[in-house]
Parts: C-alpha cells; structure tokens; sequence
C-alpha cells in the first residue's frame, strides 16, 4: 500500500542533510510521496529545489500563511501570485487563519485568504487550509467558495464533531496528523463515527 505524507516542511532548514535519510526511510516504511506547502517567500526557493531534486516523490505547493501575514502582505502576496502565472502546483497552501499567537493582522489574514481562495477557483487548484483559533471563522470563510466548487484539506485537524461535520459537508477533508496521539486532543471522540474517505495522513 502506498501512503502519502499530504503536508511536510521537508525542506525546512532543522532537516538540513538530513532529508536523504528521512526520505529513504519514510519510502522503506510506504511512505512514496511528500506534499510541500508553502509559508512565504523566504521558503521558495529551498521548496523548489527539494521538488527538483525528488521529481514525483516531493511535490511543491505555492501560497501565504496566515502567520507569515504582516506589514508586507501585499509584496508576499504578490510573489505568490507571480509564481502561480509561472508553473504549476499541486495546491495552493498553506494558507488560512491563526489567532493564537497575534490578532495585530487579522484583517490583514481574512483578506489574503479571501485572494487565495479566489485564486485557487480560477486555477482550479484545492487548498490546504490552517486554521488555529479561528475555526468557525474560517469555515465560514471557505463555505461561498465551497458551493463555487473548491476543495481542499482542513490541515492538522483539532476540531469538534460538529467542525468536522461542516467541514465534510462542504467537501473538504479532515488532514490528521501526530495530534491524534495526543492525550488531551480529544480528537478520537471528535472524529467517532466519520468514515475514513474523510481523511487524509499528515
């Protein structure tokens, strides 16, 4: 059986010389492929040339973060743009909204999540969403363009049965990653009942 990693920072500096031998290992284990999702510009480059070097193992996605949106959104937004107008991605991600750390630029997010999303219907791409602390928030968000028909992940999900719900009933998937291992996540009771079409590994 082949498994598929649909949301890693493979080329994330803290891997450095390492990745070979993630990659070999993961492979070993049914692991064959690994989506890349963007945070900002700075990342691009070491993103792209991941892909280069694993051609259809490791898979590039384009878009902004939401925690990566700041004074600069509009330059970052605009390299994100460009970049999708030069070649192609599987996705466009990650992108969405985190009110964790900072709400100093939530205006700021909902606006380039809003472009995004647009984005992604005119290419016909799906998203990868993040959302931290603003899950109805961006379930709400997602939902006119859902009905547009846009799909896409709700990354890392750590949200309630009725989150989940909306979230299928919109046609989007559920990406579960190391969270469900955690004792406190109460994802097991959250997640009791869904179908595993629902769902994609992380």
């Amino acid at each position: 059986m082949m498994l598929i990693d649909t949301h890693c920072h493979l080329y994330s500096t803290e891997f450095g010389e390492e990745i070979p031998e993630i990659i070999e290992r993961a492979q070993k284990l049914g692991v064959q492929k690994f989506y890349l999702p963007a945070i900002d510009s700075e990342v691009i480059p070491a993103m792209l040339d991941l892909e280069l070097a694993y051609p259809n193992v490791c898979f590039a996605m384009m878009g902004l973060h939401p925690c990566s949106v700041k004074e600069n959104v509009d330059e970052e937004l605009v390299i994100v743009q460009d970049w999708l107008h030069k070649r192609n991605f599987v996705a466009i991600g990650e992108i969405g909204l985190d009110f964790y750390w900072d709400k100093t630029f939530v205006a700021e997010q909902k606006k380039a999540f809003d472009l995004q999303m647009n984005w992604a219907l005119v290419k016909n791409k799906p998203i990868v969403i993040h959302t931290r602390n603003a899950m109805q928030e961006t379930i709400d968000m997602v939902r006119p363009y859902a009905k547009k028909g846009l799909k896409g992940i709700f990354h890392c999900f750590s949200g309630s049965y009725e989150s989940a719900k909306q979230i299928i009933d919109m046609g989007f998937l559920l990406g579960i990653g190391g969270v469900i291992t955690y004792k406190n996540a109460g994802l097991p009771t959250a997640l009791d009942g869904i179908g595993l079409e629902h769902f994609v590994l992380e």
